[in-house]
């Protein structure tokens, strides 16, 4: 197994996020595959986790910047007994609240919550911050960003580790804290390739969509080198393309009214180190609604 270095933006970098990484592991049903990492958070469920938390976060404090990373462990029987990612795949939807968005141009209202919140891991949390925001919009509070990043890196196996996160354990995470993933996954258990016919469906059930994207292609990031990668949250279809939010930003304004059209987030999820991933969510609530 090749090793795989943490990324973290170099001192002074303007807009601190999460390199890219690309190793390979072994997933829950025991198949080897390439992971791309971006970002991390958890809200640890036992007294256990939280011990462990803890401490792995005071041995953090003691490594040099910047953290060189093992390669993390595979993932054994013994940290996956529930086969989430098998359920994922093939269990019928859970009973969570659905709606239909007929209108042509509307935005799921979801709280804004930002990944530069002075947190030792805010240059790799966008997964984490854009799970928070998921959750708030579905009344799930109280889930601070660092809580989802420990458990989403307990089951990633980097708990410690200046690394991203995997897209696959940030729904995981979700799952566990009572929103549905949707589309990770096909009915094979390989990750699944989204097309924007996929992204518009979602939406229209009410569901906001998280893909995995290249952030040089993003609009307001053209500047950046092209290795950085990045989750944003897509909340509604205007009549540029899709809004969407950003844990990038710090004001809430800016950070819920970017506007991505079809072909850049096309060019953007293509591009990604696992190309077309994404993954859409719904609660035990529906999301409020906003129309022009």
């Amino acid at each position: 197994m090749p090793s795989a270095s943490p990324s973290a933006a170099p001192r002074g970098h303007d807009t601190p996020i999460s390199r890219f990484e690309t190793i390979r592991v072994s997933d829950p049903l025991g198949r080897r595959r390439r992971v791309a990492y971006t970002d991390a958070v958890h809200r640890p469920a036992r007294s256990v986790l939280a011990i462990t938390a803890a401490i792995a976060s005071s041995l953090a404090t003691l490594l040099p910047w910047p953290v060189q990373a093992a390669p993390p462990p595979a993932f054994g029987p013994e940290r996956t007994a529930d086969r989430w990612a098998e359920r994922a795949a093939v269990d019928p939807p859970a009973s969570v609240a659905e709606q239909r968005l007929e209108m042509p141009v509307f935005r799921l209202v979801v709280p804004f919550r930002t990944q530069k919140d002075g947190s030792r891991w805010q240059t790799s949390n966008c997964g984490p911050a854009t799970l928070g925001m998921l959750l708030d919009g579905f009344g799930i509070g109280d889930q601070p960003t660092d809580d989802l990043r420990t458990q989403a890196h307990i089951y990633q196996g980097t708990l410690g580790m200046r690394t991203g996160t995997g897209l696959d354990h940030v729904a995981h995470v979700g799952e566990d804290l009572g929103v549905k993933a949707h589309g990770l996954y096909t009915s094979e258990g390989s990750f699944r390739t989204w097309a924007i016919g996929d992204v518009v469906a979602e939406l229209r059930q009410g569901r906001p969509v998280m893909p995995l994207v290249r952030l040089y292609l993003v609009p307001g990031y053209e500047g950046l080198a092209p290795r950085w990668g990045h989750y944003i949250l897509l909340t509604g279809i205007g009549p540029e393309g899709f809004y969407f939010s950003d844990s990038l930003k710090t004001d809430p304004a800016a950070g819920t009214s970017g506007v991505i059209s079809e072909r850049q987030l096309t060019s953007a999820m293509a591009a990604s180190h696992i190309p077309g991933q994404a993954v859409a969510f719904s609660g035990p609530k529906p999301l409020p609604v906003w129309t022009p």
